[in-house]
């Protein structure tokens, strides 16, 4: 896509990196024990990122808020600023996201970085030109958790020669509510976007949400990673690049009706090896089975990462058998009275009515 804006492009071609929602020194999965490699996880796919970074030789990298999960001590920003002065001459462009707020007197707001790293941690909207790539980085940073107001409305468009790049963290009621339509035809030649950890491109190829590098938990299903975006007179390319060291996966299994639990453990685990040993599982189970005792797989919970299993299976009855025994109590009557319908569903309907009458006990 050709971007909207209507003013002079500065006659060079740029490549770089956006990310957001990194949030490092986060824990997911502390309840499965394994909080602390993930948090290390996390801080290696980025440090992966920056190393990748170079191999490139981007001229520039974005980080569109939270890239912390809090807002960080003097310590971890030495050791952040370490690893970006390294970098040079790559020019590194931040914004403080509703995680990683400035805090009044904070770490963020004493620090001072290294030259190739643009911090713009106003709280209203700033600019900085950098001359070697002939580009201007348009932003601001949350200064508290939450921001109701639609801030980004507010934007004049931009004039002027050169590249205009826009760095915007939010897009819900809380923080920062976005007319995503009327943000595009500002002027910006492209707009990195953060707080929403999947990644979306809004406007192909111009404007999206980068999502996290790694899941945060269970709900962010999907791949991670980052934007290699190309940016030149012709336009502009984003290229999405998975980065997670894990994913959140989820298998469908329709058991069949006289599979033993011996093979239908088989069938996950095959699955599961050939998604990866690494992931994170969940098992969705339909159809219908004669296994009488609730599924477990305790094996499997051993050597693999399986966080849920949901069972919507039915039990295969034998609805002569049931009737026989239980003709006085109200599983028989039930029986009875659905035998008696014309109803076309009525064989799911006795089905569901054993599987509830038997699960509660009910006599």
């Amino acid at each position: 896509m050709i971007s909207p804006s209507v003013y002079l492009y500065g006659g060079i071609s740029m490549k770089l990196i956006h990310m957001a929602d990194v949030h490092l020194n986060r824990m997911p999965e502390e309840r499965e024990g394994i909080g602390s490699i993930r948090k290390q996880e996390i801080q290696d796919t980025f440090d992966q990122v920056l190393i990748q970074a170079k191999k490139e030789k981007v001229d520039c990298i974005l980080i569109a808020g939270d890239l912390y999960d809090h807002p960080p001590m003097m310590e971890e920003l030495k050791e952040l600023n370490a690893r970006f002065k390294k970098l040079s001459p790559i020019t590194i462009v931040l914004i403080a996201g509703n995680h990683d707020f400035v805090e009044e007197n904070g770490s963020y707001e004493r620090f001072e970085f290294a030259e190739n790293v643009i911090f713009l941690k106003s709280k209203t909207l700033q600019s900085h030109y950098v001359e070697s790539l002939n580009t201007t980085f348009w932003g601001f940073s949350y200064h508290q958790k939450e921001i109701r107001e639609s801030l980004y409305d507010r934007i004049e468009p931009v004039k002027g020669e050169g590249y205009h790049i826009l760095l915007a963290h939010g897009g819900d009621e809380t923080h920062i509510p976005i007319d995503y339509e009327n943000l595009k035809w500002l002027g910006f030649d492209y707009i990195a976007l953060g707080h929403i950890h999947k990644q979306e491109q809004i406007v192909e190829d111009f404007m999206g949400y980068s999502g996290s590098l790694e899941p945060l938990d269970r709900t962010e299903k999907g791949e991670h990673g980052y934007y290699l975006v190309d940016i030149s007179e012709e336009g502009q390319r984003m290229t999405f690049v998975p980065a997670a060291k894990r994913s959140y996966e989820v298998i469908e299994v329709e058991v069949e009706e006289d599979e033993t639990l011996f093979d239908l453990t088989g069938r996950i685990e095959d699955e599961m090896i050939e998604r990866g040993r690494q992931n994170f599982y969940e098992i969705h189970m339909t159809g219908y089975t004669s296994l009488s005792k609730k599924f477990s797989f305790e094996a499997l919970e051993k050597k693999y990462y399986i966080i849920d299993i949901l069972d919507e299976t039915m039990k295969d009855y034998d609805e002569n058998e049931l009737y026989e025994e239980n003709k006085e109590n109200i599983l028989g009557m039930f029986i009875e009275e659905i035998r008696s319908l014309s109803d076309p569903y009525k064989e799911e309907a006795m089905t569901m009515g054993i599987e509830a009458l038997l699960h509660t006990k009910v006599k």
